[in-house]
């Protein structure tokens, strides 16, 4: 790890449903360190989402947590109140979601959707609004010119719609960054070019990352670390050529020989 403290430490973390009492995420505890990449991997329904938000302070409708201490930067989140999670939410851990289709807003164009994020956040002079988008874009590979801030989400190709989603979750310089399976929908090429281009944004601002995946070769391309979840626990946790060279559970043996390629 870089430094002493970790940017995100989980211990312990319970997340059960409340009408039946039914665990989806059992004493989950792991580290992230500043500019760490963590693969978080797992089959659907393994509970790796649900510790994913859980460093937002959010559970799913019907979820509570239990147990546990989710800490960011030293901050508990659980104990936050609404305003403060608030402002946790955009100014230290940002989200980058599956479907950027549904998470940008259709009827508003791109510059005013990032726009607003500063807006609400920041106080900036004009001139230093605008370096900060044009910055962020550029960091990103999209263009910073006017006719490009003007466009709508649907005027734009899958791969723009995610790295539109990434801008705005690296716009306020977050310490840490949840990405929920981000290249999913993506074409061969596009998912490399997001690939890339996260892990050059967390490497070159120190940025934390927490990566929810099911695809294993993902991770062999982006993270520095794999924690495999399996029925709600975590079943795996090592540097990535240890696990997916010598995996040690059955089930992260199943999942490597599922990838050849990796």
């Amino acid at each position: 790890m870089n430094g002493t403290n970790p940017a995100v430490s989980v211990s312990g973390l319970t997340v059960e449903l409340v009408n039946d009492r039914s665990v989806v995420v059992d004493g989950v505890s792991f580290d992230i360190a500043a500019g760490e990449i963590v693969g978080l991997v797992g089959e659907s329904g393994s509970g790796k989402t649900t510790v994913g938000t859980a460093l937002l302070g959010h559970c799913r409708p019907g979820a509570r947590v239990r147990s546990g201490s989710v800490r960011v930067t030293g901050t508990e989140v659980g104990s936050m109140k609404p305003d403060d999670l608030r402002s946790l939410r955009a100014r230290v851990v940002s989200y980058v979601p599956q479907d950027p289709g549904t998470a940008l807003n259709p009827a508003l164009r791109i510059g005013q959707q990032l726009d607003e994020l500063l807006d609400v956040h920041e106080s900036l002079a004009a001139g230093e609004h605008r370096r900060r988008v044009d910055k962020v874009l550029a960091d990103v590979k999209l263009p910073d010119d006017d006719a490009f801030l003007r466009r709508f989400p649907h005027q734009l190709s899958g791969g723009q719609q995610q790295r539109v989603c990434l801008a705005m979750a690296f716009l306020l310089e977050p310490r840490v960054v949840v990405l929920d399976e981000p290249t999913t929908g993506l074409d061969v090429s596009s998912q490399a070019h997001v690939l890339a281009t996260v892990r050059e944004l967390c490497r070159s601002r120190g940025t934390a990352a927490l990566y929810v995946t099911h695809d294993l070769s993902v991770v062999a391309s982006l993270a520095d670390r794999v924690v495999v979840m399996y029925a709600g626990r975590i079943v795996e946790d090592g540097r990535l050529r240890d696990v997916l060279g010598a995996p040690s559970h059955p089930y992260t043996q199943r999942l490597v020989g599922a990838s050849p390629d990796v």
